[in-house]
């Protein structure tokens, strides 16, 4: 099957990619025994309204994966980095201009293993670059070490694990020069 990856207007696609975000995480959900009440903020349990909101911030790129048929399969998005997404707390500024974070990477699980998320990884990576990015983060359930691996075989590396009272796993923190 042939795949496009590129660059997208969100308000074109919105109903669709909230659903491939939906549906691609709840397998992450499931393997690590993720609920809407013991983590309300995971990408498989965010309403539309919740992705909208945070997919139409200043400067988000937004990136999909369709099949031959423009079916969505896959979705990423980048913004310039400017607090700790993980930590709730208004104060938690990072203040590291050139840094973009990398968020809601993710192939629904039928399409995996066909780099599809190489593909989406790198096109954000050359957008955010244009945008004036150096570095390029991104936090993962530290307790999914092949995920982690993955991300390492892409040229990421692991800079901090941390604990945050209202995720019920440890969030490692990555990044990589674009």
């Amino acid at each position: 099957m042939f795949f496009n990856v590129r660059e997208i207007v969100i308000d074109d696609y919105l109903p669709a990619m909230c659903e491939v975000i939906r549906l691609a995480f709840s397998s992450v959900a499931e393997e690590f025994q993720l609920t809407p009440q013991n983590c309300r903020y995971h990408p498989a349990f965010l309403t539309d309204s919740d992705l909208t909101d945070s997919l139409r911030r200043p400067g988000v790129l937004c990136f999909g994966a369709f099949a031959s048929d423009n079916e969505p399969v896959g979705f990423a998005a980048i913004w310039p980095k400017e607090e700790d997404a993980f930590a709730m707390d208004q104060g938690s500024i990072a203040n590291s201009p050139g840094t973009y974070e990398l968020t809601r990477l993710c192939v629904l699980p039928e399409h995996r293993h066909a780099g599809l998320g190489a593909r989406l990884m790198q096109a954000a990576s050359l957008a955010a670059k244009g945008q004036g990015a150096h570095k390029i983060t991104i936090g993962i359930i530290a307790e999914n070490e092949r995920l982690g691996r993955w991300y390492e075989g892409h040229g990421f590396r692991a800079t901090a694990v941390r604990e945050y009272r209202h995720l019920p796993f440890t969030v490692c923190e990555m990044e990589r020069e674009v």
